[in-house]
Parts: structure tokens; C-alpha cells; sequence
């Protein structure tokens, strides 16, 4: 087995992104023929269509059945959504920006620009960020959720019936699919001339005559049927941030008298190959998202012997993409926490840690049942939803809250900015602005998801969500949880800011507002100016007076934000702050800011301090956080990045800095130990460190996979890191 993996990961890792038209060109073919349908039954039966004529690919990773493409990083598209490089993909990974160029047939490209089909957020496929309820799959099997579909024989409305029947077209395609995927099987067993390439054929097209169809009867069918439906999912066309969800807790009821541990880690480490095999946008981070280990609502810790399983194989594949998230409480298994910081000590950039405490109290607070809360998984970057129940907390149904942004313009349109004669003037007309802006926002995004799951709707992927069969809808509508999700970005930009503006225009009087907005607007050609405002203190070091600017700037966005629940009904809000690489993204239309960043530069990369301002050390920037009640102000989670020095990154430092922040209320970490010199020749001499993985901002990836700008970043956060001092957490 562990040479089948390892010839698996070679294959993957080696192959080169190239275009696979092969799905494009399915859906257009069953668009065309299915022109009158009504938009379910017209994305069913496209879905059925690709599903039953794409190549199978059972040779580049034996182990499991499941494919997206015809070969590895052959990149699937979807045309439904536009055909496009995510520009984080391209931002993120080079050469990657004109692969698609002259690549798409006139008359494909003629054909979908015709169609008017609503764009998604990223342009290029479905929603995404959301979890399946893969228990269902695994136990049930997806033919007792064709017989849910069908049992509404007497519902009078045309539309919910069209629905279901879509929902089961769509799971029956995917039946048949696996069955496919049986006589591919046993076609690359006869003629295997390898007897452990010759096994594993045969237990693939075994399992796939039992699942995903029917219920799961030992641990391989189990994770068999989980990444067929995981794939099928993107195959529909979802493309970014489709969840695995708890597969520990799912799986455990495999774990049996004759468990042997080292043989489940290659198998898991196959099924983490495989998920990574998924093609949409090729080589990029897809930030699939896998959790494990945490409490249920009775408070019983659900690691398990799988939950080490996990560890091991995600620290034997080192592929980044899928990426691994530890729910983490007090009363967690010892040994899995011991192994989850050794791993983050040694650099492995995996698990990301989530603080179950603070997050499940985060869904209760926003009207989830207990049950469900303490079911949450990580379903993105970082964004939190419940596997099959709840995923709006993950996508912007709320908008986007860019505070710098929003800042900035209230400077830059103001008709005389020294009317702004003091601190509370300058809040009151930051939140006359962020509140008009939320407003705005909220109605555009609940036109736009409407709209969505009426030209685009998902039945295979709704079908695999509670309610959405009984009410005939579609998951963008249909879900019992339909919280408004709101983004928020340049969080830790507006607070220097705040600061910036208090000490240097208001305290010392060094600046007006009108000779700071018009250096704004020439970009700091002053430098003297410039350096006035990098001068002032920074959040992220446990300083008052900083610190309470970030305060006030939750305050005034939840005072804005319950207006808008008010407003427009439904549940409320849950905010997520998640970067990934969008602080590049949205500082190259931000111009100068008061905190002395320079125009169309990134902004900060999470939470946490503006790299190269912490200049206390960890516990400070982890207390600064803790200011913030996650809880209550980010619901829907939010991102931190902690860069700590590889030499100094010792277990028995690490752990305590991790159980501290914890326990004071933090939500999520994301810890990198880097090592500069290590950086410096991975860059140098990739070949050498293929296995080096790190963690970004919302996605891991090999370094040597990265574009010149994200390695350089790392390199930069590596640089500035500094070892702890002796606070304390709070």
C-alpha cells in the first residue's frame, strides 16, 4: 500500500496543469438538448450527462475510484459560471493567468456568453463552501435519499415537484456513476500485471457496486463513498471550499476489533491524494477542508483511532490542499493533542486549531440547536458551517465588510475633512457610511443568491442538505439555517489607522485632517508624513491604546449589521473574517491609507498584527485578540496567523501559548514555525524541499508551489517573527 500511495502522490505532484475541455464540452451538448427544461431538470440532466460519458481515470491513484477530469490537473471548467482563472489561483500560483487562454473553443465561448447565467463570487464555478451530510451518505446510502425525493407524490406546486424530480436524477446519476467506475475496475484488474495494482482494482469495483447507492459496510467502503460524493459535488460545479466535514466521527462506527492503524493511515493518506486529484483550477488550493476531533453536545470528546489517523496522514502526504482543521477543548484526547503540536512544532503547517468552546457558543448565539452547533466543521479558508444543515455563515450572503476601505472613502469623499474635528466625529461618520454600505449590500446579495438558485441550482448537492427535499428548493433557500454570512477584511488596517489618526492628528497635532487626507491622496510622496503615522502604536501588542479602537470598530459594525437582521428578517448575522489571498486582492484597489500604508499595496493578512508590527512577541499579539469576544463579534469565525521562529518553537512552549489562548476565548490559530534559511534554499533549490508545506492565509500549500509573491511573504513573515516575552495570557 504504501508504495501504491507514494507512486499515487509522484503523479499527482508531477503533472503538469493542463486543460481538459471534456466537461464543459458534456454540459454544453445537454444545454443544448435540454433547452425547454426547467433550470432543475436542465442541471440534472447535464449532470447526468457528464457523469455517464467523462473518462475514468482508476490508474493514477489505484486505490480509491474518482476523478473530475480525464488526468491529473486537467483543469475541469464550468462554463455555467464563466470561464475564468480565480484570481487568487492566479495571484497564488504562477503561470497559471493565461492557461485558458485559446483554449476554449468560439463556439463554446459563444454559446455561455449568451446565456446570462448569474455569476458567482468568484466568477468561475457554484458557491462552494459548504458540507455535505456525509453521515447520510455513508450510513444511509443515496438510494434511500432518491426514496425521500419521491415522497411527495401530492405536493400541488409544479416547481417543488420538478425540484425533487431533479434531486433524484441528479443522485441517481451518481449511482450510476459508481457503477461505471465497477467495470472500469475490473476492465484495469485484468490487465494489471502488479498483484497489489491487481487487489486494488478489485476492492475499488467491489465497493463501488455497494456504494455511494447503498449503505457503507467496513471503513474502505465508508471513505469509497464519501470521496465519490465529495467529487461529485464539485463535478455539479461547486468549486472552492467543498468540506469533507467530521470524518472521524462519521467513520467510527469501522473501528473494530481488528483496527490496525498503520494500514488505515495509507489508506487515508490515498483518500487525501485523491481528494487533492480534484482538477478545478488545477494545481491551485481548492482549501478543501477536513475536521476532526472535538466534542458533541453531550460534551464527550469524538476523537477517536481515527482522529491519529488523520494526523499521520496528512503529515505523510504533505500535498497542502485538502487541509486539516483540530477542533480543540480541554478535555481532548492527551495523545491527540500531544501529536497535533508536535506536528506544528516540527513545521508541518497542519492542523489548523479551531476552539470548539467559543465556536459552538457562536451558532447557538445565532440560533442554531445545541445538537447541531457542536456538529460544526471548518468549510473553507476558515469559514465555519454545519455538515448538511448550515453553509450561508460561509459564503457573503451579507456582503463584504472591507473596514480600511470603508474608511478610506469616508476620508477621501468627505467635502471638508477638517469638519472631522475629533475622535467621536470620525466614528460617527465612519458609521454613517459602514451602515449605508451594509444596507446596500444585504439587498444586492439577497437578490443575487435568489437569482442564483433559480438560473443555477445544485439538486444533487441540495439533496444532500436537510430540508431541501421536503421543501422542493434548492440549498441557496430551502436550508433551515439561512443565516446572513457576512466577509470582513482590513480589520487590522482600519485599527492602526484609528490609532494613527488619534495620536498624530488629534493628540500631537502634527497633521490636520485635511493635510492627511490630501498626503493620502498623493500616495505619502512625503515620506516624513509616512513615517509620522507607521510610528504610531500598533495593534497586536497587547497595548490599551490601540486596542480599544478594535473594540469600538466591532461595535459599530454589529450596531449596522442588527439593523440590516432588523431590516430584512431571518436569522442574524454571522461575520467571518477570512483572507486567504484576498488582502492582496482588495489592496490593489485601495489607495493610501491612514495607517501609512502605501496605494494598490496588500493589506494585512489576518486578524492578527500587520506582519513586522508585533513587536512584543506572540502572547502580546494573542492578548490584543483576546480583546475581541469571538463569540458574539465573529461568529462565523476568523483567521489568525501566528509566525513563530522554527528554533524556538519548542512543544513544551507551543502548547502552553495554544491552551492559553483557548482558554481566554480564542476562536482559531493558524500556526507557521519557520525557519528563514530553510525558506531561502527551498526557493533556491526546489527539488530539495518538495515535502515543505506552510500555511498562507486561509489555504496550505508546498512551498515550492507558490508564485514569487506569496513565497516572498512567507520569507518576510519568517524574517520578522520574534520569539515570545513574558506577559502571560490573559
Amino acid at each position: 500500500m504504501r508504495t501504491l500511495v507514494e507512486q499515487a502522490r509522484e503523479r499527482l505532484l508531477s503533472a503538469k496543469d493542463t486543460v481538459c475541455l471534456q466537461r464543459a464540452r458534456l454540459v454544453t451538448e445537454a444545454y443544448r438538448r435540454h433547452e425547454s427544461d426547467p433550470p432543475a431538470l436542465r442541471r440534472a440532466r447535464a449532470f447526468a450527462h457528464v457523469l455517464a460519458h467523462m473518462d475514468l481515470d482508476v490508474d493514477s491513484n489505484p486505490v480509491f475510484a474518482g476523478n473530475t477530469s480525464s488526468r491529473p490537473r486537467g483543469w475541469m471548467l464550468i462554463p455555467e459560471h464563466g470561464f475564468g482563472v480565480n484570481r487568487q489561483i492566479a495571484l497564488e500560483n504562477d503561470g497559471l493567468d493565461s492557461i485558458l487562454d485559446g483554449r476554449i473553443p468560439d463556439d463554446m465561448r459563444e454559446y455561455w456568453a449568451g446565456n446570462d447565467i448569474p455569476r458567482s463570487a468568484g466568477g468561475t464555478a457554484g458557491v462552494g463552501h459548504l458540507a455535505v451530510d456525509m453521515e447520510r451518505v455513508v450510513h444511509e446510502g443515496l438510494e434511500a435519499i432518491i426514496t425521500e425525493t419521491n415522497g411527495y407524490p401530492d405536493d400541488p406546486d409544479p416547481e417543488r415537484r420538478n425540484y425533487r424530480k431533479a434531486m433524484a436524477i441528479a443522485l441517481r446519476a451518481v449511482v450510476d456513476w459508481a457503477h461505471r467506475y465497477v467495470r472500469a475496475a475490473e476492465t484495469a484488474a485484468r490487465s494489471a500485471s502488479d498483484p497489489i495494482v491487481r487487489g486494488a482494482h478489485l476492492r475499488v469495483a467491489r465497493a463501488c457496486r455497494q456504494v455511494p447507492g447503498r449503505p457503507a459496510r467496513d471503513l474502505f467502503e465508508g471513505l469509497q463513498a464519501m470521496v465519490l460524493t465529495h467529487l461529485a459535488v464539485a463535478i455539479e460545479g461547486h468549486g472552492m471550499s467543498i468540506s469533507i466535514g467530521l470524518p472521524d466521527r462519521v467513520l467510527a462506527p469501522f473501528i473494530g476489533d481488528g483496527f490496525d492503524p498503520e494500514a488505515t493511515t495509507e489508506l487515508i493518506a490515498a483518500w487525501l491524494l485523491k481528494i487533492a486529484s480534484n482538477s478545478y483550477q488545477g494545481r491551485g488550493s481548492k482549501t478543501q477542508a477536513i475536521t476532526v476531533g472535538g466534542l458533541d453536545h453531550r460534551g464527550r470528546d469524538q476523537c477517536n483511532a481515527l482522529t491519529f489517523c488523520f494526523l499521520d496522514a496528512f503529515d505523510r502526504v504533505r500535498v497542502g490542499d485538502p487541509h486539516l482543521f483540530l477542533r480543540w477543548h480541554e478535555r481532548m484526547d492527551e495523545g491527540v493533542k500531544r501529536r497535533a503540536v508536535e506536528m506544528l512544532a516540527s513545521g508541518a503547517s497542519v492542523p489548523l486549531l479551531v476552539n470548539d468552546e467559543q465556536t459552538a457558543r457562536g451558532f447557538v448565539q445565532a440560533g442554531a440547536d445545541e445538537e447541531h452547533a457542536w456538529d460544526y466543521c471548518v468549510i473553507g479558508c476558515n469559514e465555519l458551517g454545519i455538515p448538511g444543515r448550515c453553509m450561508q455563515s460561509a459564503v457573503p450572503f451579507g456582503g463584504l465588510i472591507e473596514h480600511i476601505e470603508l474608511l478610506n472613502y469616508m476620508l477621501l469623499d468627505h467635502s471638508d475633512p477638517d469638519e472631522i474635528c475629533n475622535m467621536p466625529v470620525l466614528l460617527a461618520c465612519l458609521e454613517e457610511t459602514l451602515s449605508r454600505q451594509v444596507i446596500e449590500s444585504r439587498r444586492r446579495s439577497e437578490a443575487r443568491w435568489v437569482n442564483m438558485s433559480a438560473r443555477v441550482p445544485t439538486p444533487f448537492t441540495s439533496a444532500l442538505m436537510h430540508g431541501c427535499a421536503e421543501r422542493g428548493e434548492d440549498l441557496l433557500t430551502g436550508m433551515r439555517y439561512r443565516f446572513a454570512g457576512v466577509y470582513e477584511r482590513g480589520f487590522t488596517n482600519a485599527v492602526n489607522a484609528l490609532a494613527a489618526i488619534e495620536k498624530v492628528v488629534f493628540e500631537e497635532h502634527r497633521l490636520t485632517m485635511s493635510e492627511l487626507v490630501e498626503a493620502m491622496r498623493g500616495d505619502f510622496e512625503d515620506e516624513h508624513v509616512r513615517r509620522m503615522l507607521r510610528q504610531a502604536p500598533k495593534w497586536g501588542n497587547d497595548d490599551d491604546r490601540v486596542d480599544r479602537w478594535a473594540l469600538r470598530l466591532v461595535e459599530m459594525r454589529e450596531r449596522a449589521l442588527d439593523m440590516a437582521d432588523e431590516r430584512f428578517g431571518g436569522s442574524p448575522h454571522m461575520v467571518c473574517h477570512v483572507v486567504r489571498s484576498l488582502h492582496h486582492v482588495d489592496g490593489q484597489r485601495i489607495a493610501a491609507s491612514p495607517d501609512g500604508r502605501r496605494a494598490w499595496t496588500p493589506v494585512a493578512d489576518s486578524i492578527g498584527a500587520e506582519v513586522g508590527t508585533a513587536l512584543v512577541g506572540p502572547t502580546a499579539l494573542l492578548n490584543s485578540v483576546l480583546k475581541l469576544d469571538a463569540a458574539r463579534y465573529f461568529r462565523g469565525g476568523y483567521n489568525l496567523n501566528l509566525t513563530l521562529p522554527k528554533s524556538s518553537a519548542r512543544p513544551q512552549v507551543l502548547r502552553p501559548l495554544i491552551e492559553a489562548f483557548f482558554a481566554g476565548g480564542g476562536q482559531e490559530l493558524q500556526v507557521n514555525c519557520l525557519d528563514v534559511d530553510t525558506l531561502r534554499a527551498a526557493r533556491q533549490d526546489p527539488e530539495r524541499y518538495r515535502d515543505l508545506v506552510v500555511r498562507v492565509a486561509g489555504f496550505n500549500a508546498r512551498f515550492v508551489d507558490l508564485s514569487a509573491v506569496e513565497q516572498e511573504e512567507i520569507i518576510r513573515r519568517a524574517e520578522l517573527a520574534v520569539p515570545d516575552q513574558p506577559l502571560g495570557c490573559a
